[in-house]
């Protein structure tokens, strides 16, 4: 297990990440509150399943060897994508409703996933 996260220890930690907030948003099924008439949709466990299924294929990219580069654009692409349109919206909810939301973390992490792309190998 060790070695499997010493071969890339920054994916290792944003899968683990990114199934704990999937895990999150499935187990709250009332965490997002704006807009009203898509509260619903937005609540869905859907949405935590895309951020679990994403660390789940980052750790078994990690798995397999770490080696496919376009495999580790395409889970890094869709992790930034996960986490930034979670942070905006969090942003969102706050500026609409003025209930804090996390969105200060999420921007963060999703900075994190950007530079982790941008210094990931671009052969291929």
């Amino acid at each position: 297990m060790l070695a499997v996260i010493k071969r890339a220890p920054q994916h290792f930690w944003l899968a683990v990440g990114l199934a704990a907030i999937g895990i999150w948003l499935m187990a709250n099924d009332n965490f997002f509150m704006w807009p009203p008439g898509a509260v619903d949709v937005l609540n869905d466990d859907i949405w935590g399943g895309l951020f679990v299924v994403t660390g789940m294929g980052i750790l078994i990219w990690i798995g397999e060897g770490a080696n496919n580069i376009k495999w580790n654009r395409r889970l890094l692409s869709l992790a930034a994508g996960l986490l930034g349109f979670l942070a905006a919206y969090q942003f969102l909810i706050w500026i609409a409703t003025g209930i804090y939301m996390s969105w200060i973390s999420n921007s963060i992490l999703t900075a994190f996933v950007l530079m982790m792309a941008r210094g990931s190998d671009t052969r291929a």
